[in-house]
């Protein structure tokens, strides 16, 4: 009698498969981008150690990929993030002499806030990694709910040109699943994915729209670091509304979220994405959705210098 074929495993196949076409193929410069978001249930150091791991077997150092991790820094000094940060990526250093792939970079566009600034720091990170002539740039979660291997697949539709943004998913419908949720975090989940795609009608086929893995061409990145206005957990929504509206072509892929001792849902965020998911819809319903620039050709870094002023 066979043993039952667990899901995880064959994501993580897939992936597998997909990463090492990525280290045969075509050269490809990318970068991972993180920041402090839902890191505080466990030490910073060795959530940064384990992440790198994943790169490293995932994409190796001396084939076609050349990636990068950039995490901002987004938290008072005294929180000691950054000091936790050195202390991940010098044992990374030891072990793979990789020092000029890891970057640690203050939040620079507003102050750093308790609790942190998603949405304002991984722009900040984005714009850095453009800056720095990287092809794709991949926004993930620093915690390990998700492997960092599980990019793979939507790296793949970008590189062969097949999307211009990879939205991975942990719905079912998908082909994505969660593992360890409980049945308050599924229903947060379910009803913030419900209010969303109700208020924002061109988001209505994305079940998953807050899964912490998407992926954007350098063009997509710079539209969304130009155009962005949220600051927070609601950059999600925002940056799926900014890729659909603009005709950027998107394309989703599974990913597994498996739960960590010690994590609990964030509810104290909830009246503040309600507010951000209005100020979204007011936005939309007003026709202020960039349109991307036919024909774009200019350097990202230029335009990526161009994000207009919080409104």
């Amino acid at each position: 009698m066979r043993a039952p074929i667990d899901p995880l495993d064959v994501l993580l196949d897939q992936s597998r498969h997909a990463a090492q076409r990525l280290r045969t193929g075509r050269p490809v410069r990318i970068a991972f981008v993180a920041c402090s978001y839902d890191t505080a249930f466990e030490p910073v150091s060795e959530q940064i150690e384990a992440k790198i791991r994943q790169l490293e077997e995932a994409y190796g150092r001396d084939e076609a990929v050349e990636w990068s991790l950039w995490i901002v820094d987004d938290l008072p000094p005294a929180t000691g993030f950054s000091e936790s940060v050195k202390v991940g990526f010098h044992w990374a250093d030891s072990h793979w002499k990789i020092a000029e792939r890891l970057h640690c970079l203050p939040m620079k566009s507003a102050p750093p806030r308790a609790g942190g600034l998603k949405g304002r720091a991984l722009l900040d990170g984005m714009k850095a990694a453009l800056k720095a002539g990287v092809d794709i740039v991949v926004y993930l979660n620093l915690n390990l709910k998700v492997h960092a291997r599980l990019t793979a697949v939507g790296l793949e539709m970008i590189a062969l040109n097949q999307a211009d943004i990879a939205v991975g998913s942990r719905a079912h419908r998908d082909g994505g699943q969660v593992v360890g949720a409980g049945v308050l975090g599924r229903t947060k989940s379910r009803v913030f994915s419900r209010i969303a795609r109700t208020a924002l009608p061109p988001l209505a086929s994305y079940v998953d729209t807050n899964a912490p893995i998407k992926a954007f061409s350098a063009q997509a990145a710079a539209h969304l670091i130009r155009h962005a206005r949220l600051d927070d957990v609601t950059l999600d929504c925002e940056w799926l509304l900014l890729g659909h509206t603009a005709g950027f072509r998107m394309g989703r892929f599974p990913i597994a979220w498996v739960q960590r001792t010690g994590s609990r849902p964030p509810w104290h965020l909830i009246g503040l994405t309600l507010r951000d998911l209005w100020r979204l819809r007011r936005r939309w319903k007003a026709g202020d959705m960039p349109d991307r620039p036919d024909g774009y050709t200019a350097s990202v870094a230029a335009d990526a210098e161009n994000r207009p002023p919080k409104g």
